[in-house]
Protein backbone atom coordinates (compact mmCIF):
# COMPACT_ATOMS: atom_id res chain seq x y z
CA UNK A 1 0.00 0.00 0.00
CA UNK A 2 1.32 3.41 -0.93
CA UNK A 3 1.05 6.49 1.29
CA UNK A 4 -0.30 9.67 -0.31
CA UNK A 5 1.93 12.22 1.43
CA UNK A 6 -0.11 15.08 -0.04
CA UNK A 7 -3.13 13.87 1.99
CA UNK A 8 -1.31 12.69 5.14
CA UNK A 9 -2.01 14.88 8.18
CA UNK A 10 -1.39 14.72 11.90
CA UNK A 11 -3.93 12.35 13.43
CA UNK A 12 -4.25 9.99 10.48
CA UNK A 13 -4.37 6.33 11.52
CA UNK A 14 -1.92 3.92 9.88
CA UNK A 15 -2.30 0.17 10.35
CA UNK A 16 0.27 -2.50 9.52
CA UNK A 17 0.59 -6.22 9.97
CA UNK A 18 2.03 -7.19 13.32
CA UNK A 19 2.85 -10.84 12.84
CA UNK A 20 -0.27 -12.74 13.88
CA UNK A 21 -3.19 -13.50 11.60
CA UNK A 22 -5.60 -11.35 13.58
CA UNK A 23 -3.16 -8.83 15.02
CA UNK A 24 -2.60 -5.39 13.48
CA UNK A 25 -0.50 -2.49 14.77
CA UNK A 26 -2.29 0.88 14.94
CA UNK A 27 -0.36 4.17 15.05
CA UNK A 28 -0.98 7.88 14.49
CA UNK A 29 0.83 10.06 12.01
CA UNK A 30 2.48 12.80 14.08
CA UNK A 31 3.94 15.08 11.39
CA UNK A 32 7.61 15.74 10.74
CA UNK A 33 10.46 15.80 13.21
CA UNK A 34 11.48 19.43 13.72
CA UNK A 35 15.19 18.57 13.59
CA UNK A 36 15.53 15.81 10.98
CA UNK A 37 12.46 16.60 8.88
CA UNK A 38 11.59 12.88 8.82
CA UNK A 39 7.97 11.75 8.99
CA UNK A 40 7.15 10.49 12.50
CA UNK A 41 4.42 8.42 14.10
CA UNK A 42 3.15 7.94 17.64
CA UNK A 43 2.69 4.37 18.77
CA UNK A 44 2.06 2.30 21.87
CA UNK A 45 4.44 -0.63 21.62
CA UNK A 46 4.96 -3.58 23.97
CA UNK A 47 8.18 -3.15 26.01
CA UNK A 48 8.31 0.59 25.17
CA UNK A 49 4.90 2.14 25.85
CA UNK A 50 3.76 5.28 24.06
CA UNK A 51 6.59 6.77 22.04
CA UNK A 52 7.52 8.61 18.84
CA UNK A 53 9.46 6.80 16.11
CA UNK A 54 10.16 7.47 12.45
CA UNK A 55 7.59 6.41 9.89
CA UNK A 56 10.45 4.64 8.13
CA UNK A 57 11.11 2.44 11.19
CA UNK A 58 7.39 1.67 11.53
CA UNK A 59 7.17 0.57 7.89
CA UNK A 60 10.27 -1.67 8.19
CA UNK A 61 8.50 -3.75 10.84
CA UNK A 62 5.52 -4.87 8.74
CA UNK A 63 3.37 -4.36 5.67
CA UNK A 64 1.09 -1.31 5.69
CA UNK A 65 -2.50 -2.51 5.21
CA UNK A 66 -4.70 0.53 5.90
CA UNK A 67 -4.62 4.32 6.16
CA UNK A 68 -7.51 6.31 7.61
CA UNK A 69 -7.10 9.88 6.35
CA UNK A 70 -8.99 11.95 8.94
CA UNK A 71 -8.49 15.25 7.10
CA UNK A 72 -8.20 17.15 10.39
CA UNK A 73 -8.17 20.94 10.42
CA UNK A 74 -5.13 22.73 11.88
CA UNK A 75 -6.82 23.17 15.31
CA UNK A 76 -7.74 19.46 15.35
CA UNK A 77 -4.15 18.52 14.46
CA UNK A 78 -2.87 20.75 17.28
CA UNK A 79 -5.26 19.11 19.75
CA UNK A 80 -4.15 15.66 18.55
CA UNK A 81 -0.48 16.59 19.00
CA UNK A 82 -1.16 17.75 22.56
CA UNK A 83 -3.05 14.55 23.35
CA UNK A 84 -0.14 12.48 22.02
CA UNK A 85 2.36 14.46 24.13
CA UNK A 86 0.35 13.94 27.33
CA UNK A 87 0.41 10.18 26.76
CA UNK A 88 4.12 9.80 25.95
CA UNK A 89 5.69 7.21 28.23
CA UNK A 90 2.37 5.62 29.24
CA UNK A 91 2.82 1.87 29.65
CA UNK A 92 1.56 -0.70 27.17
CA UNK A 93 -1.00 -3.22 28.41
CA UNK A 94 -2.37 -5.82 25.99
CA UNK A 95 -5.89 -5.78 27.47
CA UNK A 96 -6.16 -2.30 29.04
CA UNK A 97 -4.04 0.02 26.86
CA UNK A 98 -2.72 -1.48 23.62
CA UNK A 99 -1.85 0.24 20.34
CA UNK A 100 -5.44 0.38 19.07
CA UNK A 101 -6.72 1.66 22.42
CA UNK A 102 -4.03 4.37 22.41
CA UNK A 103 -5.10 5.58 18.95
CA UNK A 104 -8.79 5.58 19.89
CA UNK A 105 -8.00 7.37 23.15
CA UNK A 106 -6.13 10.16 21.35
CA UNK A 107 -8.65 10.52 18.51
CA UNK A 108 -11.95 9.99 20.35
CA UNK A 109 -11.25 9.94 24.09
CA UNK A 110 -12.46 6.32 24.20
CA UNK A 111 -10.18 3.47 25.27
CA UNK A 112 -11.44 0.53 23.22
CA UNK A 113 -10.03 -2.14 20.96
CA UNK A 114 -11.97 -4.23 18.47
CA UNK A 115 -9.07 -6.68 18.43
CA UNK A 116 -9.43 -7.25 22.19
CA UNK A 117 -13.23 -7.45 21.95
CA UNK A 118 -12.99 -10.01 19.14
CA UNK A 119 -10.42 -12.08 21.03
CA UNK A 120 -12.57 -12.10 24.18
CA UNK A 121 -15.66 -13.03 22.17
CA UNK A 122 -13.79 -15.86 20.43
CA UNK A 123 -12.43 -17.10 23.78
CA UNK A 124 -15.94 -17.09 25.23
CA UNK A 125 -17.19 -19.05 22.21
CA UNK A 126 -14.47 -21.67 22.63
CA UNK A 127 -15.28 -21.94 26.34
CA UNK A 128 -19.00 -22.46 25.63
CA UNK A 129 -18.19 -25.09 22.99
CA UNK A 130 -15.87 -26.87 25.43
CA UNK A 131 -18.59 -26.86 28.13
CA UNK A 132 -21.19 -28.24 25.69
CA UNK A 133 -18.84 -31.03 24.61
CA UNK A 134 -17.93 -31.82 28.20
CA UNK A 135 -21.57 -31.97 29.30
CA UNK A 136 -22.59 -34.07 26.29
CA UNK A 137 -19.95 -36.69 27.17
CA UNK A 138 -21.29 -36.98 30.72
CA UNK A 139 -24.77 -38.00 29.52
Amino acid sequence: MKIDFTKLKIGDRLIREKGGIFSKHHVLYAGRDSITGKHIIAENQRNYGVRIISLEQFLKEGKLVQIDYNNFSYPQQTKTTLRIKTRLGKSYDLLKYNCEQFVNDVLHGIIESKQVQNALFASFGVLVLFMVLLLSKQH
